[in-house]
């Protein structure tokens, strides 16, 4: 089972939506308790000034062992929404940026196993 982690920093909510839609039907998915026990870390929104140092102090700590996946184009650069996302901190380590608004279940998962691979390989 992969555990995974979602992070929502002021998305719209659709990709969480399609996250969960993920978590529901992929048997080998499962919900992790906290980000600390997470196999992966999905980050959803663009990372709004209300929620900026939280996310980042919980993505500069666990990003640097557990995979993090931005997931929609807000978490990636802040479109639609203006500036933000993951391209605004280039500090942080992203294993995959998925592209979409919002953004498929097959595509969730397969930037999960992708992320996974990259890990098991050395590669982030």
């Amino acid at each position: 089972m992969i555990r995974i982690f979602r992070i929502n920093s002021g998305s719209c909510g659709a990709c969480d939506l399609e996250i969960i839609a993920t978590a529901e039907s992929t048997p080998e998915l499962t919900w992790a308790v906290s980000p600390a026990e997470a196999d992966a870390l999905l980050l959803t929104g663009p990372i709004t000034p209300a929620a900026r140092a939280v996310v980042l102090g919980l993505l500069r700590e666990y990003g640097e062992h557990t995979p993090v996946i931005a997931v929609g184009r807000c978490a990636i650069d802040g479109t639609p929404f203006g500036r933000g996302g993951v391209a605004a901190h280039p500090d942080l380590k992203i294993a995959v940026r998925i592209q979409g608004c919002p953004v498929a279940p097959k595509t969730i998962i397969a930037a999960i196993r992708t992320a996974r691979e990259r890990q098991r390989e050395g590669i982030q």
